[in-house]
């Protein structure tokens, strides 16, 4: 029995741990490190990942220390990521788990920004989420650094643009609904001027990190092939021509 018991400890030790990062990010993120987490894809990863069968730890970082980390330590699992050709060696890609749609908005009342393009926008401030996707995005298309207000967190970035201190925001629609509401505002109040439907990545996936353990790789693709095709992820995910298989773009 003593045997026994060995064996079945050593077998729970040799399981391999993953680390979970993310950002807080409502309405699709919303989670303390360490805790269940909740919100439109959060659920969906944390259905894959209970599926999974794996040990596993959340962290709740701003999106930059989430990157880093998951560029740099092995058996980690980021979500939501978009997926460029710049990040498409760094990661092992799993499947879609959400599609942003990138606005970019003025106030009703500031009808003094004639903006119609990504050409124009650059004669106005923007606030940007430092780091993230559309930062990047802007300054490849131009736009320098005067030109962009780019802070940690995507409320403060939204509170500054409400209160006249940058002329536009890039935003996903859906978390930028969220904010609006949390403060008291409508969407009444502003104006999308344009979408950025030049940009081609906008779904965002799961991925794990380049060093992850082939068993933490099989596990995890498995379990979001699963999930994947469950009534949930129809309801919950939301994807734009969504094709439920892994891997697939």
């Amino acid at each position: 029995m003593l045997c026994t018991f060995l064996l079945a400890s050593t077998s729970v030790t040799a399981q391999p741990k993953l680390s979970i990062v993310t950002e807080f990010m409502p309405p699709l993120q919303l989670a303390k490190s360490g805790h269940k987490m909740h919100g439109k894809t959060a659920e969906l990863v944390s259905a894959i990942v209970e599926d999974s069968g794996l040990l596993h730890h959340i962290d709740i970082f701003p999106w930059a220390r989430s990157y880093l980390w998951a560029t740099t330590k092995p058996n980690v699992l980021i979500f939501p990521i978009i997926r460029t050709q710049e990040r498409e060696h760094k990661f092992h890609w799993i499947g879609k788990v959400w599609s942003f749609s990138a606005q970019v908005y003025r106030l009703k009342s500031r009808s003094d920004i004639n903006a119609t393009s990504l050409k124009d926008a650059k004669n106005y401030s923007v606030g940007v989420y430092r780091e993230d996707f559309f930062h990047r995005y802007l300054v490849k298309q131009g736009f320098k650094s005067e030109q962009l207000y780019a802070v940690a967190d995507i409320e403060q970035s939204v509170l500054l643009f409400l209160n006249g201190r940058t002329d536009l925001i890039v935003i996903d629609e859906s978390i930028f609904e969220y904010y609006l509401k949390k403060h008291h505002h409508t969407n009444s109040e502003v104006v999308s001027i344009m979408q950025l439907s030049d940009v081609k990545t906008n779904d965002a996936y799961i991925a794990l990190s380049k060093d992850t353990s082939p068993e933490i790789i099989e596990r995890i693709t498995r379990s979001y092939q699963r999930i994947s095709t469950s009534e949930t992820f129809a309801q919950h995910a939301k994807i734009r021509a969504f094709s439920a298989s892994a891997n697939t773009q």
